[in-house]
């Protein structure tokens, strides 16, 4: 899907990996969260379903981890 420098979010300049160090770092677990940290999907929303897919694919990880 994206690597890591891939931009999902053009229009804020938000990288995957940027995104997943915000997950990380502040233990987001939503969409809003994500949304609310970042700003991001708040200008077309085109990458809304990118950015959610992204978040529980981490989620997964962190699930994953913790077993």
């Amino acid at each position: 899907m994206f690597d890591d420098n891939d931009f999902v979010c053009r229009h804020l300049q938000l990288t995957k990996e940027h995104l997943i160090n915000i997950i990380r770092e502040k233990g987001l677990t939503s969409f809003q969260e994500v949304q609310d940290e970042t700003d991001a999907g708040t200008v077309c929303g085109t990458c809304v379903a990118d950015i959610e897919e992204i978040l529980e694919e981490e989620l997964e990880r962190q699930r994953n981890k913790a077993k």
